[in-house]
């Protein structure tokens, strides 16, 4: 998202906690034109808790990051910070998913013992993405428990890199993903001072409906 919006003409900071993907993102920026990366400050810090001693006229948190909060204060800090740097009636982009609490049983095996989950209609939650010099990634969820009193799904994600030469390493994280519904966001936004304006089902601004994957809150900073 960063580098489009540079790409774009915008100036933009990044903020990650990982010094990893801050060094992913700089050797990014490295193959692109200096003038544009002169648009772009990165800074490393914790969404939860953030001054960048700025104003900004909009704010993303997008790739369903803000479920990674798992607590009510976490959530509130996070958006007070948005609401303090952001500028007058400066907009909120929050990127989220349509919750779902994990279904009981939706475990299955493959030939090989991999334990997978599937989707409610019985589709294998597995993804292939191509990668680079000729590696590919296999990712699936092998476990996904709804913690009711949390309101949080406790995930483990499992990876599979493949190499060119056929050979493979295996990955396992585990994440939590607090759930956050639609009148929920709203009452957390509306305690920070913003009033949002919109919500989508999708980036294309499509109405958020019971089958919608996405629920993208877009809101204004209210003076």
């Amino acid at each position: 998202m960063l580098l489009p919006l540079a790409q774009a003409g915008y100036e933009i900071t990044g903020l990650d906690f990982s010094t990893q993907m801050l060094d992913r993102c700089r050797a990014k920026l490295e193959a692109t034109p200096a003038e544009m990366r002169d648009r772009v400050s990165l800074v490393m810090g914790d969404m939860a808790s953030f001054d960048l001693d700025r104003k900004f006229s909009a704010i993303f948190c997008s790739f369903n990051s803000f479920h990674h909060l798992r607590t009510v204060d976490d959530q509130l800090s996070c958006l007070e910070s948005c609401h303090s740097q952001l500028a007058p009636q400066g907009m909120l982009v929050l990127d989220l998913f349509n919750p779902d609490p994990a279904p009981s049983s939706i475990k299955t095996e493959s030939a090989d013992g991999e334990t997978i989950l599937e989707t409610k209609n019985g589709e294998s939650c597995v993804d292939v993405v191509e990668w680079t010099e000729g590696r590919t990634v296999r990712r699936w969820m092998s476990s996904c428990v709804y913690n009711r009193p949390l309101q949080c799904n406790e995930c483990e994600m499992t990876y599979e890199i493949g190499e060119a030469d056929g050979s493979s390493i295996r990955v396992t994280e585990t994440f939590p993903m607090r759930l956050m519904y639609r009148y929920e966001l709203e009452h957390l936004l509306a305690r920070c001072g913003f009033r949002m304006i919109g919500l989508y089902g999708d980036d294309d601004r499509s109405p958020f409906t019971d089958e919608s994957v996405g629920m993208i809150a877009v809101a204004f900073r209210k003076d």
